[in-house]
């Protein structure tokens, strides 16, 4: 009975230690200002806005999960409200994506730094842009 308590035990820890982890970190490339020509077949493109990206941070984990840190800027005098349609990241595939659900107001020309998720995927992100 020992025996099985201590090999259910080391099998326990083994699968803990292998077991990928959800710790974001940073990717080390940043390729913010590289221009892409992957094909855009299907016309997806953020929503136009008078929002400014001026600082991309990307951060990824083993499981797959795409991060970035973004500093924004409202560009316009008046208060105005950043949502997920008015941001896209394109991915190394290829494809692009909106962030998960998401809304932040900001006053006339204010900047903030702001942390959005991209959902799981395969390649990591190239770039996140919007469309003034």
């Amino acid at each position: 009975m020992v025996k099985q308590i201590i090999t259910s035990l080391i099998l326990l820890l083994s699968f803990k230690l292998s077991a990928t982890s959800e710790v974001l970190t940073l990717d080390k490339v940043n390729v913010q200002d590289i221009e892409f020509a992957f094909e855009n077949d299907i016309n997806l493109y953020p929503d136009v806005s008078e929002f400014k990206i001026n600082h991309t941070v990307l951060m990824s984990n083993e499981i797959g999960e795409r991060w970035g840190v973004l500093t924004i800027t409202n560009q316009s005098s008046g208060r105005r409200q950043l949502q997920d349609k008015h941001i896209m990241a394109l991915f190394a595939d290829g494809t692009r994506h909106i962030p998960t659900d998401f809304k932040q107001v900001f006053n006339g020309n204010e900047t903030q730094s702001i942390t959005l998720n991209f959902g799981k995927h395969k390649f990591p992100i190239l770039s996140i842009y919007t469309r003034n």
